[in-house]
């Protein structure tokens, strides 16, 4: 195997595996912040402070790997003009907004992590919103790929 395509097959792995963490990080603070037993509130606040350190790591891995999928791919991509580029860049635009709707989220949970009484329903919002935009890039990233 070529160092290239060892090289290659390395970044797409890890962009997977990037989005994997982010998505399941996500839907487990939420599954957790469900309101079903109110004693592990500070429990469920302390994993979703463990979870934006990820989240934020693996957002900067996504670009990277995203951007060394596209140098492997290089001239060999359709223009931007074409149905699959315009896939990508709906894909693009909503990783971004993705990334634009989590510094609140993030704020939101530094400031419950001083709290005595935190606010598990504002996390199970935050975090199920996280996870339905995650699921949504995750079906481009699908349709993206199959066409």
């Amino acid at each position: 195997m070529p160092a290239l395509h060892a090289l290659s097959l390395f970044v797409r792995w890890a962009h997977v595996a990037g989005m994997a963490a982010i998505l399941g990080g996500a839907l487990l603070v939420w599954w957790l912040s469900l309101p079903r037993n109110r004693a592990n509130d500070g429990m469920v606040v302390h994993v979703a402070e463990r979870y934006e350190w990820i989240f934020w790591a693996a957002i900067g891995l996504q670009v990277m790997t995203g951007v060394g999928n596209l140098g492997a791919f290089g001239d060999a991509l359709p223009a931007s003009a074409s149905g699959w580029g315009t896939k990508l860049i709906v894909k693009l635009v909503a990783v971004l907004a993705l990334a634009v709707v989590s510094v609140p989220r993030t704020l939101v949970v530094v400031t419950m992590a001083g709290e005595e009484r935190p606010r598990p329903g504002l996390l199970s919002a935050l975090y199920g919103g996280t996870t339905a935009i995650v699921v949504g890039i995750a079906g481009l990233a699908v349709w993206l790929s199959h066409g």
